[in-house]
């Protein structure tokens, strides 16, 4: 574990946030792309960081500069752990629950990691561990899911242990996946419309309704994107519908203690905040260029449709939503509510969802790059794939 922290603490004191473009080909190969910002509407690739694969690995999570990758090889499921500081990789030890996990995360203090992953498993109530402390809301309670299990990886002990908890979970999952977020001590998961909670350092776990979840399915409730994020101090939830972009602020417990000093106070009932609402009416009307482009380079979204809006990424310190859009990458302001093109990529037939977005924390400080002074081998986007990393050694 020394190299991983060591790593870390040599780069984390100029380190900023980056963008992950995980593409995908119609062979099954992948492309991983590391974009360093200079601003919130321009980026260039770090080169010494992209690489291609010859099978898709799949993103599970990053976390402080460490990145968790899945991949199958000889029916084994296997895990390999990639330090963007020191660009090493290692394979994990083999996981000893072998059926399909339903989401997987990573939490990295710079010091230590977790890998959690999460499965839904049958059995009574009273034979589960009492030492797992959990709690559920009473929707999800008595509900026909099945209990939450987790198998856990420490580096401390490179042992996976297995983790039994009170939670029922809900009987449908969504078919949606959104990468899981490392803040404040814990790991959270959207999950069949709730926010699951797992602190790495008790065990405890906590679920949450999400502020947009229906017990009844309609057009009108489907979420087509969604993420996670930490800003100071609160956890953000972002999704898009049919209307348009919306932003939730999960309440900690000094803004329960706030509000119940002045009235009356349901904390239950009261988790969430809205922060803010884009209308896809306003964002279009704003920034009609973008949108024309679209419809000119893509026949088959001529006809630009809710759905294909996918918030992905956002930065603090420049106030930014990262969004996939078909056939480019944008940055949306929300200060100025102004949408840029920051990188287009190809995608085969309808498939635009071949070039998914995921948060990274690269070494060195990208924001201090000027345009025509880049920083070590970086490229200026223009397109992805980006053809000349394909021309390099590839990595399993």
């Amino acid at each position: 574990m020394d190299r991983w922290s060591n790593a870390y603490k040599g780069g984390a004191g100029s380190c900023s946030e980056s963008l992950l473009c995980h593409y995908l080909f119609s062979d099954g190969s992948a492309q991983y792309v590391f974009l360093d910002l200079v601003d919130e509407g321009s980026a260039v690739v770090n080169q010494s960081l992209t690489f291609c694969t010859e099978t898709n690995m799949h993103v599970c999570a990053s976390s402080n500069g460490l990145l968790l990758l899945s991949s199958v090889k000889d029916n084994l499921l296997r895990y390999n752990l990639f330090n963007l500081f020191s660009n090493q990789s290692v394979v994990l030890p083999q996981p000893q629950i072998t059926r399909r996990s339903i989401r997987t995360g990573l939490a990295f203090d710079g010091f230590h990691y977790q890998v959690v992953r999460i499965f839904i498993t049958e059995g009574e109530k009273g034979s589960f561990s009492e030492a797992s402390s959990s709690s559920a809301p009473p929707s999800a309670v008595g509900r026909g899911g099945g209990f939450l299990e987790m198998e856990i990886l420490s580096s401390e002990t490179a042992i996976w242990r297995q983790h039994r908890t009170l939670i029922r979970l809900p009987p449908d999952l969504p078919k949606l996946t959104t990468t899981s977020l490392f803040s404040n001590r814990a790991i959270y998961w959207e999950l069949g419309g709730y926010l699951l909670n797992y602190n790495v350092n008790q065990g405890h776990c906590r679920l949450i309704e999400l502020p947009n979840y229906s017990q009844i399915w309609s057009l009108n409730s489907m979420t087509f994107g969604q993420c996670l994020w930490e800003s100071e101090g609160h956890l953000h939830y972002c999704y898009s519908d049919f209307e348009g972009i919306h932003t939730w602020v999960l309440h900690n417990e000094q803004d329960h203690d706030y509000h119940s000093n002045y009235y009356h106070y349901d904390s239950d009932k009261f988790q969430w905040k809205l922060a803010y609402t884009v209308s896809y009416q306003n964002l279009v009307s704003r920034n009609p260029e973008i949108f024309l482009r679209i419809r000119q380079r893509n026949i088959v979204f001529s006809q630009w449709l809710p759905f294909f809006i996918s918030p992905s990424v956002y930065i603090e310190n420049s106030q930014t939503l990262y969004l996939r859009l078909p056939g480019i990458i944008a940055s949306y302001n929300l200060r100025t509510q102004t949408l840029r093109e920051i990188c287009a990529y190809e995608f085969p037939d309808t498939n635009f969802f071949c070039c998914l977005l995921f948060p990274a924390v690269l070494p060195g400080d990208s924001k201090l790059r000027k345009r025509n002074e880049p920083a070590g081998d970086v490229g200026d986007v223009v397109s992805l794939p980006i053809t000349d990393a394909l021309e390099k050694p590839k990595k399993t």
